[in-house]
């Protein structure tokens, strides 16, 4: 008696790993914190690199940000407001893309299946 034995295999086994790697969803929550640490980091370097440059008058377009993020402004204490909003944002946008990217890939392997088994038995009404 052989103790190795494995189940059968199943469809999803039989594909190769770079098309199971392809149509792997995204990760909602790791997209989410990647976006916004991106976002929060740029805002807060920006604003940084703007005052080391010698503050507002140099860059007053990013002092307009203030009208969308409550509380930023282009000083030292806004570069931390910043960085909060920019990472709030970030983690949004990011969070919403993998949420829909994901929908977006379900559906369309759904209309694929769902084509390929009404192709397999041939004309639909046929069966009926």
């Amino acid at each position: 008696m052989n103790l190795d034995t494995q189940p059968a295999n199943t469809s999803a086994e039989q594909l190769p790993e770079p098309v199971l790697l392809a149509f792997a969803p995204v990760h909602r929550l790791g997209m989410g914190m990647a976006s916004g640490v991106v976002f929060g980091g740029g805002l807060f370097l920006m604003t940084v690199a703007l005052l080391l440059r010698g503050g507002y008058p140099i860059g007053p377009t990013l002092g307009l940000l203030g009208h969308f993020f409550f509380g930023y402004t282009v000083t030292w204490p806004g570069a931390l407001v910043g960085l909060a909003w920019g990472f709030l944002a970030g983690f949004i946008i990011g969070y919403g893309f993998a949420l829909t990217h994901n929908v977006a890939v379900w559906l369309w392997l759904v209309v694929v299946k769902s084509r390929a088994e009404m192709d397999q038995y041939g004309d639909f009404l046929d069966h009926m």
